[in-house]
């Protein structure tokens, strides 16, 4: 972690403005073709819902935008960032969960996939939310219900440094004539994030669901450095 020089950084004056907005969000929603990552996901047996997460979030981290936090009132840019997602309970409360990325894909999926054990084995009485404390995080969630064209976030107004926290959502898969599509929902702090950094992880993260089997960050980031 770092921490940004605002005298000499050249978004203050827009980090100024927008931290000044009670709600300073920025949100897109975009239709992504996901047709190769299903196909590779069941001939590889990989969970889809592990892997939109890791990809997406995999990709946010190569972005310095959207690495970047509001900690007591001044700006870092974290090295990375971890997972923080919603999972299903047997009793069907949602709990937060968290996995890192750091240890690659399959370390990943074996986290997601022995945290939903877990909850099957709960009563799902108790819910957990996230520690809003932490920042270095990327919230994640699914809608499976739905095919959702837009979505929006809450965002706590009462902890000012978890709005600088991105947000990822996801809906139901739909089957159309030329392959399978989502809408899939980046939401991000306007002090932090701009339309062009959006823009930029969008076009990342499909370059990804086009070649599923890059799942590495190595090879996420070699996919993105060759789509320029």
């Amino acid at each position: 972690m770092k921490k940004i020089d605002l005298e000499s950084w050249a978004r203050r004056s827009h980090f100024e403005w927008f931290s000044a907005f009670a709600d300073p969000t920025l949100a897109m929603n975009v239709r992504m073709d996901i047709t190769n990552l299903l196909a590779f996901c069941k001939q590889a047996g990989h969970s889809s819902f592990a892997s939109i997460m890791y990809i997406a979030c995999a990709c946010l981290n190569k972005i310095p935008a959207f690495r970047l936090r509001t900690l007591a009132g001044e700006v870092v840019e974290l090295d990375g960032a971890n997972v923080a997602y919603t999972a299903m309970s047997r009793a069907g409360n949602f709990v937060n969960c968290r996995a890192s990325l750091a240890a690659g894909y399959e370390a990943f999926a074996a986290t997601v996939r022995a945290n939903q054990e877990a909850l099957d084995r709960s009563d799902g009485i108790q819910k957990q939310f996230n520690d809003l404390s932490i920042v270095d995080d990327i919230y994640c969630s699914c809608v499976p219900w739905v095919d959702f064209l837009s979505v929006t976030q809450p965002i706590p107004d009462h902890v000012p440094d978890n709005k600088s926290i991105p947000r990822v959502c996801w809906g139901k898969y739909s089957k159309e004539e030329k392959g399978t599509f989502m809408t899939l929902n980046l939401t991000a702090n306007h002090a932090l994030v701009d339309g062009r950094e959006m823009a930029e992880a969008f076009c990342m993260i499909q370059r990804a669901f086009s070649a599923p089997q890059a799942f590495s960050e190595g090879d996420i980031q070699k996919n993105e450095e060759s789509g320029r």
